[in-house]
């Protein structure tokens, strides 16, 4: 069975790499995943592929031998949407941000994303979990297939580094590798 942690990761942060330490401290018998976003989904300003990989393995060499990083959505092929990724895994349980879980309707093969899948959602931006269940009735019916997991107060964000360059919000490593390779400059 494998988790899968999707996102930009433009650049992965102190708080990506909690989140990960945490989910593969509870689901010891996983493979646990990074699979980022690639430039063919329609995010603005990422940084190339290849940075954001690399990047991501520095995270993987902390984390042990159980940590990945899927390039299906990058380097090897292009965003068809997080439905035709899962496919790519043994039994996955996708893991996600709650602020991603609110536009979840407008996924590439919704409602099937939902029904055929499991999922780690953790909370953030102070979004109610429990009033998003309760409104939308395709979640509320398929609720067993969500697992909310607390992790703490993480306020960080990657947009937080990008917009301060202000290395706290990052793993040393990452710091170095952004400015070795003249990432996110102005």
């Amino acid at each position: 069975m494998d988790i899968v942690y999707g996102g930009s990761f433009n650049p992965p942060t102190v708080a990506h790499f909690m989140i990960a330490q945490r989910v593969m401290t509870l689901y010891s018998d996983y493979d646990f995943y990074f699979l980022p976003t690639g430039h063919a989904y329609s995010k603005t300003g990422l940084v190339d592929d290849y940075h954001r990989v690399r990047m991501l393995k520095l995270l993987c060499r902390r984390l042990g031998e159980r940590a990945h990083v899927s390039i299906i959505e990058t380097l090897e092929r292009t965003f068809t949407g997080t439905y035709y990724s899962l496919k790519h895994f043994c039994d996955p349980m996708f893991v996600l941000g709650a602020d991603n879980l609110i536009g979840i309707e407008s996924w590439v093969r919704y409602p099937d994303v939902i029904i055929e899948n499991k999922f780690i959602v953790i909370p953030r931006d102070d979004i109610n979990l429990d009033c998003l269940f309760k409104h939308n009735l395709l979640l509320s019916e398929y609720q067993k297939n969500f697992t909310i997991l607390d992790v703490g107060n993480l306020t960080i964000s990657s947009s937080q580094f990008r917009n301060t360059k202000d290395n706290k919000y990052l793993l040393p490593e990452v710091a170095q590798y952004i400015k070795e390779n003249n990432l996110y400059k102005e």
